[in-house]
């Protein structure tokens, strides 16, 4: 393979929208190991710029194969003729390479004859290299009429790992028959059955979504799925390996991008790596001037962790390389700012189509979820805008994601979660009442691996236009764009009794109304039978402001330090608590 130097020829802007006028077109066939959820083919596509012909259906075998060729129903004429790669991943653990049956011609066949593991396999890669041969007989193929028609490349894949001996010894043996390329899984993988876990358990199990028994052992089944799933970038990785022996891969780029944009601080934040090319990747990038290494990076998109953030910080780009690019271009930066004000919701809650008369103002955690079913969520939050400074460099809404959940398949993949808003207050929602006048802001897509950790929708020009136009508050939507992906996300709400609630995050040169943002030491909570509520971690005087979700004062009073305040004998309900003094600013709601 030779080595690519790229250096100032292509922004990787320029790459990403060029990559749908395809270089390569390869074609898969298989069964639930090579389905679209699964990712590892759609991650070669990627590697190599190549349109992902993706033809697996769950629970076939290779003679379903054989019989949508048998009855010209597998490809069209149009993708047999554009078609670089035919990979077949049928790998159930029979004997594939017994002769038993075998006849000389694809066309000495009967559909009965192709019922067989081995023979299936015969008829398939037989009748492909025909079709591919035939074309120099079709007027409408650019092979027409040259002396052999298209050449006819066939990839065989092992099991994805070595559980399966009988499939994994006969694929060998017809791969060599053939003399065709084989993606060894099972050789390079990184693990083997002949090593158990030190719990005594095979090492596919932790990689896999269910077991399976061979041999009276118990083995992994399924790959855990996912484009981000270790497992399947795994996978991608060595099937590249073998194509890179055909095929050119893209070169190594990389392009970074926040994932935390503001921070409190102290805190950690991160910046995101999407790369192209084959895995795995060399990055340099710089942090505030000082250049940092990272090397071997298997996973796509990466995110690197940026410890204790306590001034703003520029992270950019440097080098990127892999074994077959030396040089390659980087583009993007991140810029993380230190927040300066953190402003808390006076009101969040979600909807659920299936319960279209529920509101979950009261619930400790906000869910949004797609339109794959009748289950779709969204969530709302609002926050008081009118002392946030015009001049702010970022505003942003960040959410701790904390879960994430799936009807049946285990995933890890990429959720594109939208943000729009409005200028209207809200008490309580349902899916039958929410509002739909929203304006769409942006959106955050949110990674299969950012589970556990704050998510954030920059809202900075959308805002200011607000304060702007003297609104005092906005009211934020999270809905699930358009997508494939069927996760159920967990964030925590401003009920939850943990301190990673939403908040508004605002960072500026100078802060207006609120003070410098410190660790919050300030407890609050009611004590329901004596109409009584508890304050602490209260320094010195404090203007202590309770008020309805309708914005009526329910009382307004100084406290010296920590206090005990008596209710009203007739308040319940839901309401808003704001605590400010000179050095802390506290918003909170409490329940009576």
């Amino acid at each position: 393979m030779k080595r690519i130097v790229l250096a100032g020829i292509l922004s990787l802007f320029a790459l990403f929208s060029y990559a749908q006028e395809y270089q390569y077109h390869f074609l898969l066939a298989g069964a639930s190991f090579a389905v679209p959820e699964n990712g590892w083919f759609e991650l070669v596509c990627d590697a190599f710029n190549a349109e992902a012909m993706n033809k697996a259906v769950s629970g076939d075998a290779i003679k379903h194969t054989a019989s949508d060729m048998f009855y010209d129903r597998f490809y069209t004429d149009e993708e047999l003729e554009r078609n670089d790669a035919f990979i077949i991943m049928h790998v159930h653990n029979q004997d594939v390479a017994s002769t038993t049956g075998i006849k000389e011609n694809y066309e000495d066949y009967t559909h009965a004859d192709i019922q067989q593991y081995n023979t299936a396999y015969d008829y398939v890669i037989k009748r492909y290299k025909a079709d591919c041969y035939n074309l120099k007989n079709n007027p409408n193929s650019k092979y027409y009429q040259t002396e052999n028609g298209k050449p006819a490349t066939i990839i065989l894949c092992t099991h994805w790992h070595d559980s399966r001996i009988s499939y994994n010894q006969s694929i060998r043996e017809l791969a060599e028959r053939w003399q065709l390329p084989l993606i060894k899984w099972d050789d390079n993988i990184g693990f083997t059955r002949k090593v158990v876990d030190e719990d005594g358990r095979q090492p596919s199990i932790k990689y896999a979504a269910d077991t399976e028994k061979i041999y009276d052992i118990t083995f992994g089944w399924h790959p855990l799925r996912g484009k981000e799933q270790y497992i399947q970038q795994k996978m991608a990785a060595i099937c590249m390996e073998e194509l890179e022996k055909l095929f050119e891969p893209m070169p190594a780029l990389v392009e970074i991008s926040e994932k935390n944009s503001v921070v409190e601080s102290g805190e950690n934040a991160s910046f995101i790596c999407r790369f192209t090319g084959v895995s795995p990747w060399n990055l340099i990038y710089s942090v505030n001037g000082v250049e940092k290494k990272l090397d071997s990076i298997m996973e796509n998109p990466y995110i690197v962790t940026v410890p204790t953030v306590t001034a703003q910080t520029s992270i950019l780009p440097v080098a990127i390389s892999n074994r077959t690019t030396e040089s390659g271009e980087v583009a993007g930066k991140a810029e993380i700012f230190i927040g300066k004000q953190a402003i808390s919701p006076t009101f969040d809650t979600y909807v659920h189509q299936a319960n279209k008369t529920t509101a979950y103002v009261d619930d400790d955690h906000l869910e949004v979820k797609g339109n794959s079913d009748t289950h779709t969520r969204e969530a709302y939050l609002s926050f008081p805008i009118d002392k946030i400074d015009p001049e702010a460099n970022r505003i942003v809404l960040r959410a701790y994601y904390y879960d994430c959940i799936y009807p049946s398949w285990v995933r890890k993949e990429t959720h594109p979660v939208g943000i729009a808003g409005n200028t209207q207050q809200y008490t309580t929602m349902t899916w039958d009442t929410k509002p739909t006048d929203f304006t769409t802001i942006g959106e955050t897509k949110v990674l299969g691996n950012e589970l556990d950790s704050y998510v954030e929708w920059n809202v900075t020009d959308w805002v200011k236009e607000q304060i702007e136009a003297q609104q005092s508050l906005v009211t934020l939507q999270l809905k699930m764009n358009d997508t494939d992906a069927t996760g159920l996300l967990y964030f925590y709400s401003s009920e939850a009794d943990d301190t990673r609630k939403p908040q508004l995050l605002v960072s500026s040169d100078n802060s207006s109304g609120y003070t410098e943002m410190t660790k919050s030491n300030i407890e609050v909570y009611t004590r329901p039978v004596e109409k009584e509520l508890v304050i602490k971690g209260i320094d010195g005087s404090c203007l202590v402001s309770c008020y309805s979700l309708c914005g009526q004062t329910l009382f307004s009073k100084t406290i010296e330090n920590d206090e005990t305040i008596q209710l009203p004998a007739n308040a319940s309900g839901v309401y808003l608590l704001q605590l400010r003094n000179a050095t802390q600013h506290h918003t909170c709601k409490i329940v009576l």
